[in-house]
């Protein structure tokens, strides 16, 4: 049976009211139907529950319904993914968010309940032995969103659910995600400003991604139902580390960041931290907080935006593989499905370059990801490296050399970077030098390739170095004036291409000059050095627990790590450029040798090989006092 030309009226309506509300939201029709009818869906059905996991199950049930699709086991699909997704979600609220965290994601979407409630018509479930047809005229009176539409207008409700949607999922820009995120550990004021815990503030973000992950990793799993029992472990993995390390050093950074915006503006009028009882929990998943965390939300965008700007994304990140992912035609599938101006932050998924690893008679060897991320689903360090770049953010690090598993060798270490054709990741573990630094983990990231050895630098501003920790976290990034040494962003010079004659560093260095780089690995590993500033990029420490009247500024390698990073195309692109350069660099080695050759049977054939061998023998024997060569008869 086909649609009445009264249903095709319907259709015309509904179509002119989402086009109305696509002039007001940044969302596609599709997108503002859906929303439409999950709203409806979550009003209007008898239990009328406005929790995450329901309005998730009703996204995945939505699923864009029509002639294509419509078949009874598409239907049981829908119902199957909803089941999941609801079961995803006990245990990420179980195990993964702190207590209270989807009520206000939820209240950050703006649902709410709309006391007029309108009946809704049940309608009964299709049988296995309904037409296509049949069910998609089922379908089709399922999916009406014709109850949202009235002669008075939009309701208000309904707004505030598509505005919550528009900027909770990323659709209003960074800043908007950033407050989004914010309001989540809020707390109020009786001064008219926005507060909340520093501290519980930079663990929501990190929690949001670490769920984030785990709800990937049962999209990707084969029929990976997880089940309300628990009887799939996998959960175990994502579970937040006890390690607050590399969380503290974010939230150090924040206040130190809260405490220079207060002295810069002058803003203490306002009492540099509220006081106790100056604030009521209206909004935080917990509702005690350390008065000296405290921040405000001009301070958390300013040090946001400059030092981890893709921590704006944590919370719509989470959102779109939430509403999206667990679609029957999306499962499994992570490839463009971000839509356009989304930027997710994606825990970074670790791998190894397997080049030039060769296999032995025992079988493989066993080592680590990374010595520096050995949690590697949960790890507070990847957060905050994916957190400072869209590149980082992208979801692939590929370890290009470990000092655990290839040595502690600077050579190494160059061989594995140079011809690499992508953005590379250099992470530091300095040793304890008693009264000078204390133990240090920093590094640097580079966008552009290390395509050549030269004794002058390249890259470009797509480049920064940071510190991780144990002390407040810093990103350095470049200046960006453009003068004389202003521009010095990584530095690559052995001591084979140079001979010795140059006068300039040996090894791989990050700003400052040939002569003396800011970050300098050496290339013997016993003269590298982390200074504080330079010209090209922001000052800041990179050694840790180092007095600021100290000029110490060497440091000993403990251990050291270079990753590619980017998407998984960028890597696997990566990797082949370097191929192809060591191809290369073979090929000319290879011409280099037939040149010596040729010359060497040029000169055997012309008699000058004789000459040159022995002529050493000529003249010592020229010398005073003789040198008898032959025995006398």
């Amino acid at each position: 049976m086909g649609l009445t030309s009264s249903t095709n009226n319907d259709k015309a309506i509904e179509q002119a009211f989402v086009r109305s509300l696509g002039d007001r939201y940044p969302l596609g029709d599709a997108e503002l139907r859906k929303w439409c009818w999950c709203y409806t869906a979550l009003q209007h059905r008898s239990e009328r529950r406005l929790d995450l996991s329901s309005l998730a199950a009703w996204s995945v049930t939505y699923n864009n319904p029509g002639p294509s699709v419509s078949n009874y086991n598409a239907l049981n699909e829908r119902m199957e993914s909803a089941k999941k997704i609801s079961q995803t979600l006990s245990i990420i609220e179980e195990h993964i968010f702190p207590k209270g965290l989807s009520s206000h994601i939820v209240g950050g979407l703006g649902l709410s309940v709309n006391e007029q409630k309108m009946p809704h018509q049940a309608v009964p479930f299709p049988k296995p032995t309904s037409s296509n047809e049949e069910i998609f005229a089922w379908e089709y009176s399922y999916y009406s969103i014709n109850s949202c539409i009235s002669p008075e207008g939009v309701s208000y409700e309904l707004q505030d659910f598509l505005e919550g949607i528009s900027s909770s999922c990323g659709r209003r820009g960074s800043r908007s995600g950033l407050s989004k995120l914010f309001n989540l550990a809020s707390l109020s004021n009786n001064q008219g400003r926005k507060a909340a815990d520093a501290s519980e503030l930079i663990d929501i973000a990190y929690r949001l991604t670490v769920a984030t992950s785990f709800l990937l990793h049962v999209t990707k799993s084969k029929g990976g139902t997880t089940d309300n029992n628990h009887n799939n472990q996998d959960w175990k993995a994502f579970v937040p580390s006890s390690d607050s390390t590399g969380i503290q050093s974010m939230v150090d950074s924040l206040l130190n960041a809260a405490k220079e915006q207060r002295e810069r503006t002058g803003s203490f009028g306002y009492s540099s931290y509220p006081t106790s009882g100056q604030y009521t929990t209206n909004s935080s998943p917990s509702n005690t907080t350390n008065c000296n965390n405290t921040v405000y939300i001009e301070e958390f965008l300013e040090w946001a935006e400059t030092t981890v700007p893709m921590m704006a994304s944590s919370l719509s990140t989470f959102l779109h593989v939430l509403f999206n992912f667990f679609c029957q035609k999306n499962e499994g599938n992570t490839h463009h499905r971000f839509p356009p101006g989304v930027t997710p932050l994606l825990m970074p998924a670790l791998s190894i370059d397997q080049t030039d690893k060769k296999p032995t008679s025992s079988g493989p060897v066993s080592s680590p990801l990374s010595i520096f991320f050995t949690e590697a689903n949960t790890s507070a360090d990847l957060f905050a490296l994916a957190s400072t770049s869209v590149t980082l953010a992208s979801g692939h690090f590929c370890r290009l050399f470990s000092s655990e598993a290839d040595g502690l060798s600077c050579n190494r270490l160059m061989n594995g970077l140079i011809g690499y054709g992508g953005p590379t990741l250099i992470i530091i573990r300095s040793k304890d030098i008693k009264g000078k630094c204390g133990t240090s983990v920093f590094g640097a990231f580079t966008y552009s390739p290390w395509d050549r050895e030269s004794g002058e630098f390249y890259g470009n501003s797509d480049s920064f170095l940071f510190r991780l920790g144990p002390e407040p976290m810093g990103v350095y990034r470049p200046k960006g004036s453009g003068g004389d040494n202003e521009s010095n962003f990584m530095f690559f010079n052995s001591e084979a291409r140079s001979k010795g004659y140059d006068q300039l560093a040996w090894g791989i260095g990050f700003g400052g000059t040939a002569q003396e780089p800011r970050l300098y690995i050496d290339e013997v590993l016993d003269g590298s050095t982390a200074k504080d500033k330079d010209l090209t990029f922001e000052n800041g420490p990179l050694l840790s627990n180092k007095d600021e009247s100290n000029s110490y500024c060497g440091f000993e390698v403990e251990a050291i790590e270079a990753f590619g990073v980017g998407s998984s195309q960028v890597i696997e692109d990566a990797l082949n450029a370097r191929g192809e350069y060591r191809k290369e660099a073979q090929k000319r080695i290879r011409n280099a040798m037939k040149g010596a050759k040729a010359a060497f049977l040029e000169d055997m054939q012309s008699g000058l090989v004789g000459a040159k061998v022995f002529k050493h023998r000529d003249e010592m024997r020229g010398r005073d006092g003789g040198c008898d060569m032959e025995e006398k008869d």
